[in-house]
């Protein structure tokens, strides 16, 4: 442990810096020997991600990379969360076949104050001598001219853009690649060069964004940039990573019932997954624990539900989901929070399908007309198949759709 006045303790002991180094990380370039050798140094190091505020919610799989950095500020280093509110307003052409959407002014605003309240349940932004920065990188972004545009894009070529896989894919579909598409990497590297940092965290998947950023310390700071990339958390699909952009999400912002049902219905085959992905379990714990899952899924995954929602919204929240789920999807009793609705607030005789819309238990037509052919429909205990049936609401009463909405009739 090396100490400072006026700067926090720098924790450089073995076991700290071997506990960084975890399941949770993917690839650090240049190595993880030179990284292990920067961590021993006793400096504080300077650590960024960048956010993405293309849409204003966060899920569970972007906080791998949020944990890795809460260890470091706990070993007392320096942890910053840029907001891409420059960057958010070109577009991050990463993995996407086709140009995205740019925001408004509003959207990144608006987005920008919905990342910032949810990260904070993960660090400690109340440390007195080292909390977490916020940063926006319209800051210096808004102040380069074009000839220092032009300047940073001399030392990238037009071929290592179109290394790109999403560009080569693009060209021979004989789709649009726009100018602006190859600005976004360069920008973002410069980020890493106004802010002078030591490392920057992301996805495997901005890989090359993040490597930009190297290039450029290299270049105009003649500093050693680390890119360190997290692997990915899978959907419920096993197959495609929990994305926005899919819309295939466990979101922070679920309410704490939500996001343990979420858990609750990924297959059995991800449980461990998720463990090694969002726990801090040692690898003896988690051998333990793939075996117990092999046996018992349903307690195993029932931990796994309980330390995710615990991790965002407490012990007791956690509890009452836990309580709520038993109760309503495996006893199927009805919740007691059921939410009501008047009757003479709609029709006196609805479609199924327009009543699963207007007493708001789906957000459309074919979503109704979905579950009730799937057999998840139910009046007073009873399963519906026909979304074209009329009901009369004089005589209905509970309606529950899928596992755990339900409505009273009232």
């Amino acid at each position: 442990m090396i100490t400072s006045m006026n700067k926090p303790d720098i924790d450089t002991s073995a076991e700290a810096i071997d506990r960084f180094f975890d399941r949770k990380i993917d690839t650090i370039l240049p190595s993880n020997e030179a990284f292990r050798q920067l961590l021993m140094s006793g400096k504080q190091l300077k650590f960024y991600m960048g956010a993405d505020v293309t849409a204003p919610r966060l899920h569970i799989g972007h906080i791998i990379p949020y944990l890795k950095m809460a260890q470091l500020q706990k070993m007392g280093h320096q942890i910053i969360f840029l907001i891409g509110d420059f960057t958010g307003k070109i577009g991050d052409p990463t993995d996407k076949s086709a140009a995205r959407r740019k925001l408004t002014d509003e959207e990144v605003k608006t987005n920008s104050q919905a990342f910032i309240d949810q990260i904070k349940a993960l660090f400690d932004f109340d440390d007195p001598v080292n909390p977490p920065l916020i940063k926006f990188n319209s800051e210096w972004n808004n102040k380069l001219s074009f000839a220092d545009v032009i300047e940073l894009a001399s030392n990238f070529t037009v071929q290592q853009m179109l290394e790109r896989d999403m560009f080569e894919k693009r060209i021979n579909e004989n789709k649009p690649v726009y100018l602006h598409e190859f600005l976004y990497p360069l920008i973002q590297g410069y980020d890493s060069v106004a802010m002078e940092v030591d490392g920057e965290f992301g996805g495997s998947d901005q890989t090359f964004n993040m490597l930009a950023g190297r290039t450029l310390s290299k270049a105009l700071l003649n500093k050693e940039k680390f890119v360190l990339t997290m692997k990915l958390l899978l959907s419920a699909d096993g197959i495609n990573k929990m994305s926005k952009s899919i819309g295939n999400c466990i979101f922070i912002n679920d309410p704490a019932e939500e996001k343990y049902a979420k858990i609750m219905a990924i297959p059995d085959d991800l449980i461990m997954h998720y463990f090694e992905l969002l726990s801090d379990l040692s690898d003896t714990e988690l051998e333990a624990t793939k075996i117990r899952a092999q046996n018992e899924p349903m307690t195993v995954k029932k931990e796994l539900a309980y330390l995710v929602v615990e991790m965002f919204n407490g012990a007791e929240e956690a509890k009452n989901a836990q309580e709520t789920f038993k109760k309503v999807v495996q006893d199927k009793e009805v919740p007691d929070d059921i939410q009501e609705v008047k009757k003479q607030d709609l029709e006196k005789t609805l479609q199924l399908k327009e009543l699963l819309v207007k007493t708001g238990l789906v957000n459309s037509n074919s979503e109704a007309k979905r579950l009730i052919m799937e057999g998840a429909v139910e009046i007073d205990g009873i399963k519906e198949t026909d979304p074209n049936k009329t009901i009369s609401l004089e005589k209905a009463s509970l309606i529950k759709a899928g596992k755990r909405k339900w409505i009273k009739l009232i």
